[in-house]
């Protein structure tokens, strides 16, 4: 996938907070007693936002009070629309694009959906729709028996990760949740319905091609029920301006390298996963509680120009 573009992000994000006064905030900005912000409904890594921040003269936001996380919660959960996608797959192993059902993941790096399934969930991610020989990540979950899962670099080509740890990811009666992302060309797929927790299969392609279509399919003696959510913000995740990257387990709100006196982490958080996570978010999915996470993900954010 194309490095972020700060320039480009600027043309294409659109800022919703609309209901706020516009005085002295920049095009795209509004208002309240804390200075001008920006809600992005598109992604960008955590330097990309901070970039694109820095464009308006500002930075990434800052929430230092417990007034100020219950104004941005408020805000967002007022304002956040989804809408759900029902998928019917039958036991013959043909694609169905999310693409025909009104889910278009251009500028997007990731989804989240809950299958019914027996064994054998199959997603595509394709750069071409109908062509899944070449150009195509195949993903399956709970194959072979619901007792592996695989990520491929084309329908029915080479294993290029494999997971026979945790047998029978499905259920024949229960919806079971996960999400997959392609961002920065490393395909990963995780249980739950939180981007980035949970992963139990990864590959980094040196070799990338677009994701431009996403499809779901069931076979080999299986058929299934999909649920994907598709909201206004995708993934649901915003980066703030609070970071510990200078010295772990020390987070700093940046670029002011103001201390930490409030904070909002969700359970377990931060967790510091694979030693990878130096950046916060804020999670819409997760009541508006904290969580750290790795850095170069693509997530949306909240940019703040201060009065």
């Amino acid at each position: 996938m194309a490095p972020c573009s700060c320039t480009s992000l600027a043309l294409v994000l659109t800022g919703i907070l609309s209901a706020w006064a516009q005085d002295g905030c920049p095009p795209g900005f509004s208002s309240n007693t804390d200075g001008c912000f920006y809600v992005s409904n598109t992604e960008a890594t955590w330097a990309g936002a901070l970039g694109y921040c820095n464009i308006e003269h500002g930075h990434l936001a800052y929430i230092e009070t417990v007034e100020q996380q219950t104004l941005l919660a408020n805000y967002l959960q007022q304002h956040y629309n989804e809408s759900s996608i029902h998928v019917t797959t039958a036991n013959d192993y043909h694609y169905h694009y999310l693409h025909d059902l009104g889910m278009d993941v251009t500028g997007h790096t990731s989804f989240t959906f809950n299958v019914k399934a027996c064994h054998d969930a199959h997603i595509a991610l394709s750069q071409d729709k109908g062509v899944d020989s070449r150009n195509t990540y195949e993903i399956v979950i709970g194959g072979w028996s619901d007792q592996q899962s695989v990520i491929r670099d084309c329908k029915q080509c080479a294993h290029m990760d494999t997971q026979n740890r945790i047998p029978h990811p499905l259920s024949c009666s229960q919806y079971r949740p996960f999400w997959v992302s392609w961002a920065n060309n490393i395909i990963r797929v995780g249980h739950g319905n939180i981007v980035g927790k949970s992963q139990f299969m990864m590959w980094n392609d040196t070799a990338p091609h677009e994701v431009n279509y996403v499809a779901v399919a069931t076979g080999f003696g299986s058929s299934g029920e999909w649920d994907i959510t598709v909201g206004n913000y995708w993934p649901g995740q915003f980066w703030l301006g609070l970071s510990d990257l200078a010295v772990e387990g020390e987070w700093t709100w940046l670029p002011q390298q103001g201390s930490l006196n409030y904070a909002n982490w969700g359970p377990n958080e931060p967790d510091n996963a694979l030693n990878r996570e130096h950046c916060a978010l804020i999670d819409i999915h997760r009541n508006f509680t904290w969580s750290d996470d790795n850095c170069e993900e693509r997530r949306n954010f909240i940019c703040q120009v201060d009065l």
